[in-house]
């Protein structure tokens, strides 16, 4: 496997603990005891154990995950090594997630191994502290503290950060599409479109997706990491609303100003956008 440092040490970790004996049947018996039975032939060992939760989750949904998870997170607040063991089991679950989590956390300046080392430690602390009352999906919520979380502790040691993180609570080494019911997806779009309304980019309420969406969370970087004047962004955004150039055109703007308008802003982020995939 290439790869971050840091993750590969993960997973090297978790290799061995699933080679430990008396593992697989530790976890199953929790999980056996939640309501959650799982086939002790397809689930022989740690790593079978997750394959096959993963793969209920895939059929079942948010449900399942939520009632597997919670068991395991019970047994994670507790003390000694059963503790410990079902904290890991959780957190190698949520890898991928934090995977994605680093690379959109990238700043100037920050190292992609440094980086994913916060968001493994916050990781690891959301876990272990997890709020059982809390409703709704225990993966996205997971995944959005450790976000904010490791936002915080990033943002103390960085002083390009321009915007703060407050991400709602309640609400993979991988650049890719994850699926639409991604919790780390749902994650990561909470809180960047909170931060884009403080930015001023968006709307209260307004949900940017495809191309606007990827423009919005260009611009979210570009201002944090000091490339972008906040001012100038929220231009760039009110002009790929829809309707934008009717409402200049409306306004007095000639079809050759709005051009050459358009081409200013493509070179600018043409720059930006090249910066953006050499921090990832």
């Amino acid at each position: 496997m290439t790869g971050p440092r840091i993750f590969e040490s993960l997973d090297a970790e978790w290799a061995l603990a699933c080679a430990e004996s008396g593992r697989a049947e530790m976890v199953l018996g929790w999980l056996q005891e939640g309501g959650v039975v799982l086939s002790s032939e397809r689930a022989a060992s740690l790593q079978e154990a997750l394959a096959e939760l993963e793969h209920r989750d895939r059929a079942q949904g948010r449900a399942h995950s939520d009632r597997w998870m919670r068991v395991l997170l019970e047994r994670a607040a507790g003390e000694g090594a059963g503790a410990q063991v079902a904290a890991r089991v959780v957190v190698q679950a949520m890898l991928p997630g934090a995977v994605r989590m680093t690379q959109r956390l990238l700043r100037a300046g920050r190292d992609f191994d440094e980086t994913g080392q916060v968001v493994v430690a916050c990781l690891y602390q959301v876990v272990r502290r997890y709020p059982l009352g809390r409703k709704g999906g225990v993966a996205a919520n997971l995944l959005l503290e450790t976000l904010h979380l490791a936002s915080r502790e990033l943002q103390a040691d960085t002083e390009t950060d321009a915007l703060p993180w407050h991400p709602v609570l309640e609400s993979a080494a991988v650049p890719g599409e994850p699926a639409a019911d991604d919790p780390a997806e749902t994650a990561w779009q909470t809180a960047l479109g909170q931060q884009a309304v403080e930015a001023g980019l968006i709307s209260a309420g307004e949900i940017p997706d495809g191309a606007r969406g990827e423009l919005v969370e260009l611009l979210v970087w570009a201002v944090a990491a000091g490339l972008l004047d906040a001012v100038r962004a929220r231009v760039i955004a009110d002009e790929s609303r829809a309707g934008a150039r009717e409402s200049a055109q409306r306004a007095g703007v000639s079809a050759i100003a709005w051009r050459q308008r358009r081409s200013r802003t493509v070179r600018q982020l043409r720059a930006v956008a090249d910066q953006w995939v050499q921090a990832a």
